[in-house]
């Protein structure tokens, strides 16, 4: 089995068409749903501060890999287990405003846990979406266990059948933030997936900061890719993950890779932390206005609609509409959202423990 290789996402990846073979449409696409990611974040922490919701944690910063990823993967055959800053990801799988919000007003209408869940812990089952544990880090190791079973079910599909069906080229997609892999779960994860030869991929959303702590204090040398390249059959791909195009290309491969059966890939995209933690957290007291002011320039969002404006695939004009709609159908979910019912009080103990499962 071959040893890990660590090798950059953009330069690795042929430019054999302009904008990554990506139309206008396509394009446009792109940046409307990394718009529509932000605007949410933004209105989720305007209703915190009403009091009209009970938690808000951002993935401001994070939205081109995470668009550049949900652009790629396949709801119809992929497993998903993202973290709390996935909501971009989600955006581009299919899960909507709307649902999203019922889970910030903890509605009973909401998907991923009928109000009963922290928001920001995506799931939806027709979608192949996973709720996570509160725990950090514990995704890696469900994830790793599904795509054992899908393995497993490969192999003896008269079992599989009841469950739903399996191919080859499937993948398991998990993420985690920079901090997570210093917990166990991701470790663990990450052997069986290499000794068994797993389709999984891993990504690392590296924005510098475990909550508080720098990633060259939380992260021995600052940089996970270089940790992990030991990791035979491992495929390490580092990429920008702020910047659409780049992002885009390195997920071309990495699923090129995973779903080729020649075992999982790690991406380590480097991000940034646009917004505080969580708005528990106050980033003003460890970071600098400096550091603030330089996060800011690596915005996905505006670097995105620079390169836009620039190959003239959009102007000011269309860029505005987009903002418009995006803006009107996030008042609109937010009205239905607010309007929707909460859990009846007598179902408090529902899904404490399975109902049918002794």
């Amino acid at each position: 089995m071959k040893g890990s290789t660590v090798s950059d996402g953009v330069n690795s990846v042929p430019q054999t068409q302009m904008h990554e073979g990506l139309t206008r449409d396509n394009l446009l696409q792109f940046y409307r749903t990394m718009l529509l990611s932000r605007r949410l974040d933004d209105k989720e922490l305007q209703l915190k501060s009403q009091g009209k919701s009970f938690f808000q944690i951002s993935g401001a910063g994070h939205e081109a890999i995470l668009v550049a990823a949900g652009m790629q993967l396949d709801p119809s055959r992929d497993w998903f287990f993202p973290y709390y800053r996935d909501r971009a990801l989600c955006l581009a799988l299919g899960l909507t405003p709307y649902e999203m919000l019922l889970a910030a007003v903890g509605a009973e209408a909401d998907p991923s846990s009928g109000g009963r869940q922290m928001p920001a812990h995506w799931s939806k089952p027709n979608l192949r979406l996973v709720s996570t544990s509160s725990a950090v880090t514990t995704q890696c190791l469900h994830a790793v266990g599904c795509a054992e079973a899908s393995q497993y079910y490969l192999r003896f599909p008269d079992i599989a059948a009841p469950m739903g069906a399996c191919a080859e080229g499937d993948v398991v997609y998990v993420s985690l933030g920079d901090g997570s892999t210093s917990e166990g779960e991701f470790w663990e994860a990450l052997n069986t997936a290499c000794t068994r030869r797993l389709p999984v991929l891993f990504l690392v959303e590296d924005n510098g900061y475990a909550i508080s702590v720098p990633v060259e204090i939380q992260t021995p040398g600052g940089d996970i890719a270089r940790l992990v390249s030991a990791f035979p059959g491992l495929e390490v791909i580092r990429v920008d993950g702020t910047d659409a195009l780049a992002s885009y290309a390195a997920m071309r491969r990495a699923l090129a890779y995973a779903r080729g059966g020649r075992g999982p890939v790690l991406v380590r995209a480097r991000v940034v932390r646009l917004y505080s933690h969580s708005q528990s957290d106050d980033e003003r007291q460890y970071k600098s206005e400096a550091e603030l002011s330089e996060e800011r320039t690596r915005d996905p969002l505006h670097r995105f609609a620079a390169f836009l404006t620039r190959e003239m695939l959009g102007d000011d004009t269309t860029l505005a509409q987009i903002a418009r709609e995006v803006d009107d159908e996030i008042q609109d979910a937010t009205d239905r959202a607010l309007a929707a019912p909460a859990p009846d009080r007598s179902t408090v103990l529902k899904y404490v423990y399975s109902p049918d499962v002794d």
